[in-house]
C-alpha cells in the first residue's frame, strides 16, 4: 500500500470513530501534513481519494469538510474497487459458472488494446451479497497484466489477488449504463423472472499507468442492488 492510501485510510478511521462529524471541518493541508509528517502531495492525494469515496468535500478557499456518511449496503460506482471493499461489513461471495483461457471477440479486443494474437481469461460468476443474488458478472482479464488465474481464485476477491499477489495498481474505471429487460438465461441465474427489469453496465478497468486489463459486463439484481454516487460540483 502507498503511503498517500496509509494516510487516507488513517483519516478515514478518524471518521469513522467518530473524531470527525458529518459537517466537521478537517484541518489544513499544511496541519496534517505536520501532523502525519508527510509531504504535502502524499496529504494531496490521500485528500483525493477520501473525496473520491464521498468521505470529505474540498471547498476551494474554504476548507476541508466531512460529508454525510455513505448509507450502508450501497454499492459507489465512482470507486474502481471490488464489491469486497466497496461493501465492508457484508459477506460478499461468488459462484463460479465459467473460468477459462480464450480468444477474445473483436470489441473486447478492441476495448483491452489487446493484438491479434493475444488472449484472455474468462470468468463467468453469480456475485451474492449476505446470501442475496446480486448480480452476475461475465469478464475478459488480459494476461499482458493477470498472468493467470484458475476457480479458486475466481471464487475469491480476484481484485485482492491482482492487487496484493500479482501487484498490481489498479487505477481508474470507465463505466457505460443502460437498462435492459432480463434474458430468460440471466433471469434464471439471478433467481428473477424473463423480462424483469435490471441495469446492466459495461465496466473497463485500468491500471494505475492506464493499460486496460478487465472488460466487465454486470447485470444486477433490481431488487437487491443500491447504489450511490458522491457526486461534485
Amino acid at each position: 500500500m502507498l503511503k498517500y492510501e496509509l494516510i487516507a485510510e488513517r483519516i478515514e478511521a478518524l471518521i469513522e470513530n467518530g473524531q470527525y462529524e458529518a459537517g466537521d471541518k478537517l484541518p489544513s493541508v499544511e496541519i496534517l501534513r505536520a501532523e502525519f509528517n508527510v509531504s504535502k502531495s502524499t496529504i494531496i492525494n490521500a485528500l483525493k481519494n477520501l473525496e473520491k469515496e464521498g468521505l470529505i468535500y474540498q471547498a476551494r478557499g474554504s476548507g476541508i469538510y466531512v460529508r454525510n456518511p455513505k448509507r450502508d449496503g450501497f454499492l459507489n460506482l465512482f470507486t474502481a474497487d471490488g464489491f469486497s471493499d466497496d461493501l465492508k461489513g457484508h459477506e460478499v461471495t461468488s459462484k463460479v459458472l465459467k473460468v477459462t483461457e480464450m480468444k477474445p471477440e473483436d470489441y473486447i479486443k478492441n476495448q483491452l488494446k489487446l493484438k491479434d494474437n493475444e488472449s484472455v481469461y474468462y470468468v463467468e460468476r453469480i456475485r451474492y451479497v449476505d446470501s442475496k443474488v446480486f448480480c452476475i458478472e461475465t469478464s475478459y482479464f488480459s494476461k499482458n497484466v493477470v498472468l493467470y488465474m484458475n476457480e479458486e481464485i475466481a471464487n475469491g476477491s480476484i481484485f485482492d489477488y491482482i492487487e496484493n499477489n500479482l501487484k498490481v495498481k489498479v487505477g481508474f474505471t470507465d463505466i457505460y449504463f443502460k437498462i435492459e429487460k432480463l434474458s430468460q438465461e440471466n433471469a434464471q441465474h439471478l433467481e428473477l423472472k424473463e423480462g424483469d427489469p435490471s441495469l446492466e453496465y459495461e465496466q473497463i478497468f485500468y491500471t494505475s499507468t492506464g493499460i486496460p486489463f478487465d472488460y466487465s459486463k454486470i447485470i444486477f439484481h433490481y431488487e437487491n442492488s443500491q447504489f450511490y454516487i458522491p457526486s461534485i460540483k
